[in-house]
């Protein structure tokens, strides 16, 4: 009787294990899934958006208002109206030829994604008060945003923008 006592509890105590390794494997599955579309959507966004210039793409991927957490503020970074992306765009595209993307490193955690990206492009038209040059530029980018159901709604980045304008 003793040795049927410990054989069902070791029987148990397996299946118990078995179950809760399941579940964690089940629910770290599900996380790695909504990882990877996250990662996913800001991939083709930026694909989208900087290489191609394609300003509908905004609105599949970001809600009517996000947070600009890039922009020099006072610290508390309201939430703005995505027509400027879309105006920053429009504006790049005319000033900006043979643009290309490359991403060296995404990665994803939770609800967050951060990139480490390059864009290089050709000044061929007038962008911020500086007349076409015909310079290679290349814009390096280190950016986390944050997405909630599948639209990015905030964006940090560090890039040297500033510094490929004021070379132009």
């Amino acid at each position: 009787m003793k040795t049927l006592k410990i054989t069902l509890f070791v029987l148990l105590t397996a299946a118990t294990n078995l179950v809760c390794a399941q579940g964690l494997q089940s629910k770290t599955a599900v996380n790695k899934s909504a990882i990877e579309n996250n990662k996913d959507v800001v991939i083709r966004f930026n694909k989208a958006y900087w290489e191609s210039g394609n300003v509908a793409i905004v609105k599949e991927f970001f809600p009517d208002y996000y947070v600009d957490h890039f922009s020099p503020h006072d610290g508390n970074s309201p939430p703005i109206d995505t027509i400027l992306i879309v105006e920053f765009m429009t504006s790049f595209k005319k000033a900006f030829s043979n643009v290309n993307i490359e991403f060296h490193e995404v990665l994803g955690e939770g609800d967050k994604v951060s990139l480490l990206k390059t864009i290089t492009a050709t000044h061929t038209g007038e962008f911020m008060g500086k007349a076409a040059t015909g310079k290679k530029v290349v814009i390096n980018i280190v950016e986390t945003d944050i997405l909630k159901d599948g639209k990015i709604t905030d964006t940090w980045a560090l890039s040297n923008l500033p510094q490929v304008i004021q070379a132009l």
